[in-house]
């Protein structure tokens, strides 16, 4: 069974005039799992489901909903923009481990669901080609044959009257390990979700490599405690995949009841300010040396000094403001605070459809920076939004909105998603302004 993929992006509408089979199996989906009522996942009328601000793969029995970004990474082709949108997931935190493939994904016109499961066979082909582990398994067993150590106990209360038996305990040398349990675990589950028939060829072949395995009993519950070492460290990636797959290990990633993959969703808020954040940090680490300090989620100042609560002075440790980004230039005694907006904006709204409350928040994480930090002063501030060219009244990396009053300056900036290099050269730009000139400092 061939993969039919429906293409939809952020906030689209799903509509039930359009086509009915999709918004039927659409609307079950959500009512059965219980998301009906979560309006941060879906919103839902009669005739219309909008998915919220995410992105990623629903898969619904022989079709699946890919569900792109409200901003297009790579303009007019999808399969690039999805390549993309894993790019950007490889520089965030959503991922502790480099589980991301070097290699060029060959996958076409398929779901960022079947991509992750391509990455996943991808390791384990590693596995098979290097061989699999073996462990020694403590097993007991009631054997006509006596090896290893008689398990006293267990040898009275069964062979009592059975003279020519042996309970015994012994080690054996085991395909079992919990590495190859969890993959074959893996593999079982994945092969039920899948239908990319490439997907489906290649996890039937690396599970055949596997069919000796035997799966034990709550074996799940071992999954975090298994430890890497030069013995086994090749099979990291993998297990990182399968802890994915088996544990839901994201927030994104929604279960039915029975255990099976619904859906691999990620909050896109979320991820463009992860990645924002990153980016800026390893640009710091790798071209400004000791010149800048970056601090990200800072809620080290509170808006009031002191609370008073009849006459007695209390802790302050309420109202702390929390910008994504606070950024320190150790020479000019300069701070600069970024935050991160998942919005386009809009070149002919007299407003620019900048939230009134976005310039606010920005006004009060100044005016407390500069109220609470000792020799610091704060006088710029940037909200950073994703470029676009979706349009001639949208923004592209050039432009640039300033707004200012005697002492304060609020900078909005647009950064390129379309590749690495654009948006680093995106993010330089705005580190330059926080150098004075001439005094860029490269790490050597």
């Amino acid at each position: 069974m061939e993969e039919k993929i429906f293409i939809f992006r952020e906030f689209q509408k799903i509509t039930y005039s359009k086509n009915k089979k999709l918004f039927s199996k659409l609307k079950k989906y959500i009512i059965d799992n219980n998301l009906d009522n979560d309006y941060e996942f879906f919103k839902i009328s009669k005739d219309s489901i909008i998915v919220q601000n995410f992105v990623g793969t629903i898969p619904l029995d022989d079709i699946q909903i890919e569900i792109l970004p409200k901003i297009p990474l790579v303009e007019n082709n999808t399969e690039a923009e999805k390549i993309r949108f894993l790019e950007i997931l490889q520089n965030i935190d959503y991922f502790k481990e480099k589980i991301f493939s070097n290699s060029k994904i060959e996958i076409i016109d398929t779901s960022i669901l079947e991509l992750f499961i391509h990455l996943f066979i991808e390791e384990v082909e590693k596995i098979v080609k290097k061989g699999l582990i073996y462990r020694y398994e403590n097993k007991k067993e009631n054997l006509n044959i006596f090896k290893g150590k008689l398990d006293i106990n267990n040898h009275i209360k069964y062979n009592f009257s059975h003279k020519e038996k042996f309970y015994v305990k012994f080690d054996e040398f085991s395909v079992n390990s919990l590495e190859n349990i969890f993959i074959k675990m893996t593999i079982q589950k994945l092969k039920k979700i899948s239908f990319n028939s490439k997907n489906k060829e290649n996890l039937d072949r690396i599970g055949h490599y596997f069919e000796k395995v035997s799966i034990l009993e709550n074996s799940i519950e071992n999954l975090e405690y298994i430890t890497f070492d030069r013995t086994n460290g090749y099979y990291k990636n993998a297990i990182q995949w399968a802890k994915i797959f088996l544990n839901n290990q994201s927030s994104s990633i929604f279960s039915t009841n029975n255990g099976e993959i619904t859906s691999i969703l990620f909050p896109m808020e979320n991820i463009f300010e992860n990645y924002i954040i990153n980016k800026l940090r390893n640009l710091i680490q790798e071209k400004y040396y000791n010149q800048f300090i970056i601090k990200t989620q800072d809620n080290s100042c509170s808006i009031f000094s002191n609370i008073d609560f009849n006459n007695t002075k209390i802790e302050n440790d309420i109202l702390r403001v929390k910008p994504d980004i606070v950024i320190k230039n150790k020479e000019t005694k300069e701070i600069f605070i970024l935050d991160t907006k998942w919005k386009v904006l809009n070149k002919s709204d007299d407003k620019f459809k900048i939230s009134t409350e976005d310039i606010y928040q920005m006004f009060t994480y100044v005016k407390t920076y500069n109220d609470r930090s000792k020799n610091y002063i704060c006088k710029k501030a940037y909200l950073i939004y994703p470029a676009t060219n979706m349009n001639k009244n949208t923004f592209n990396s050039k432009d640039k909105l300033i707004f200012s009053t005697d002492n304060f300056e609020l900078n909005i900036v647009f950064v390129d998603l379309n590749s690495e290099e654009n948006t680093e050269n995106s993010l330089i730009n705005i580190l330059d302004n926080f150098i004075k000139k001439g005094r860029r400092i490269w790490k050597k």
